[in-house]
């Protein structure tokens, strides 16, 4: 034991502080703005105060009604989000407090504490990453590979950078995943009962969390039910020979725990909403009926759209495609678990009116899963390395390094520019639909589109001069130099990478 941990120490540490410096060197200069910033009165209200509810003259400032406050039966405003939502941020707003003295709504110096906060969250995702990728490998190189991979050659990097809901949404799903299946393996091997039930408890811990921070995870339980079903009857080994640990234990160590979260979870919103069942989501005049039955858009757009593909924005997802056979063939309630969580969000979230997620970059409401489905990518890994053939190694190693190369490139000129850069481009134009302006917006990738503009902003020959600029009208252009002529970049101690001119 004490060698297994030596080695995870050997690997956890240099990957973790690899992911410390790249997100501390490029950390943003900007607040990320929208949901969570509405959730972050809640807390200087609340860290002020005492008091949970928003002044009315507050609430009434951040847009129509319901589309970032609820306004309650008894005339309350509350953040239509997640109970814990508002208290992941007590640390970073109290250390700001305690630290310059003054908390206010908008302040100067929040955006620090909240990018260190970040940090922290960015640290221990790695950390459950490499908890993760050591289940199914030793290579301590393939380890790294995909860890940095997913982190650097995906959309993901943008959210680790945001101060917003969904880079601690997927460490807590990672979390979750990691114990649940650690405590099928135990229970399976019949090896440590106390360990076992240490990993289903901390599960149901990390489970609540993520239903208080949103409520569309309680949607996991029809999962988390089929897959002990499956324990059940046999389509995956029995967890254990004895009739009462079989059914008590589980109860006892996750399932107790999980519904005493949910119990908080509809005291929450009956609280905040006026109902056990309400979710918040349903007052704004837009989002009034949010579910639909018709998934086929949505489903289309996750795979093909240029804005929300998962494999357009999530790249090693491709990859893992390939290792999906053996790692079921190897892993197999593990790849079940992954692949009813992954079925269940998918099919949710194409369900949601806004399924996209907007205002956002990529497909991020499906982020938080995207890391666990994408698992096999270390069978894929392992397989090109023991292939025998050294042509075929080398003109797939090749090819594998050459696209995550270029998404991490990519992810880095989205990052170079304001969060909603993309979106301004969009606000310039006068006709938003049928201009040749907008059809290369809307047909081309965040990430392409930021490329192209970092090449004709130092000077480069690029797309975005005869697909966008060249197409633009005399008020559409002076609008336009009115965007990016004070452009700043968006990393926190480099903000005037960007004013060297053509």
């Amino acid at each position: 034991m004490e060698q297994n941990d030596r080695s995870l120490f050997r690997v956890a540490v240099p990957i973790i502080v690899v992911v410390l410096a790249i997100n501390l060197l490029a950390m943003p200069a900007e607040e990320y703005p929208g949901d969570a910033h509405a959730v972050r009165v809640e807390t200087t209200i609340l860290l002020d105060t005492g008091k949970w509810a928003i002044p009315s003259e507050i609430a009434e400032k951040f847009g129509e009604r319901g589309q970032y406050f609820y306004q309650n039966p008894n005339g309350n405003w509350y953040p239509k989000y997640g109970t814990l939502n508002t208290l992941i941020y007590v640390p970073a707003l109290w250390l700001e407090r305690v630290a310059t003295g003054n908390l206010a709504i908008d302040s100067a110096s929040r955006l620090l504490f909240l990018n260190l906060l970040n940090l922290i969250l960015s640290a221990a995702t790695a950390l459950y990453l490499i908890l993760l990728a050591r289940r199914y490998t030793r290579s301590n190189a393939v380890v790294a590979i995909f860890v940095l991979a997913a982190l650097y050659s995906t959309f993901w990097w943008n959210y680790l950078r945001a101060q917003t809901f969904e880079i601690y949404h997927t460490l807590f799903l990672l979390a979750f995943y990691y114990h649940l299946v650690s405590g099928f393996d135990l229970q399976r091997n019949d090896t440590n009962r106390r360990k076992s039930d240490a990993q289903l408890f901390i599960a149901a811990i990390f489970f609540g969390a993520l239903c208080l921070c949103k409520t569309v995870y309680t949607a996991l339980l029809p999962a988390l039910v089929v897959i002990w079903a499956l324990l059940k009857t046999g389509s995956i080994p029995p967890v254990t020979r004895k009739h009462r640990d079989r059914f008590l234990r589980p109860f006892l160590f996750f399932w107790l725990p999980a519904c005493i979260f949910l119990c908080i979870l509809a005291a929450a919103n009956w609280y905040k909403f006026g109902s056990p069942l309400a979710m918040g989501y349903t007052q704004w005049e837009k989002e009034s009926h949010p579910f639909h039955a018709n998934v086929i858009p949505a489903l289309w757009g996750f795979l093909f759209s240029p804005h929300h593909s998962v494999f357009l924005h999530f790249p090693v997802l491709l990859f893992a495609l390939a290792g999906w056979p053996n790692f079921f063939r190897k892993h197999k309630p593990d790849a079940i678990a992954a692949a009813l969580f992954g079925l269940t969000l998918l099919l949710v979230n194409s369900m949601y009116i806004n399924w996209r997620g907007e205002s956002s970059y990529g497909p991020r409401y499906l982020l938080p899963i995207l890391p666990i489905i994408s698992l096999p990518f270390i069978e894929y890994l392992m397989w090109l390395i023991e292939r025998p053939n050294r042509i075929a190694k080398s003109l797939l190693g090749g090819g594998t390094i050459a696209l995550l190369v270029y998404s991490f490139l990519l992810q880095v000129s989205v990052n170079t520019l304001p969060f909603f850069f993309c979106y301004s481009l969009k606000d310039i134009l006068d006709d938003k639909r049928f201009s040749k302006p907008a059809i290369y917006l809307r047909s081309h990738s965040f990430g392409t589109i930021d490329r192209d503009f970092l090449l004709y902003k130092f000077g480069y020959p690029s797309p975005f001069t005869g697909r966008f600029l060249d197409q633009l009208n005399a008020a559409e252009v002076e609008r336009f130099s009115g965007l990016t002529e004070p452009l700043r970049s968006n990393y926190y101690w480099f903000p005037n990478l960007l004013r060297e001119e053509k």
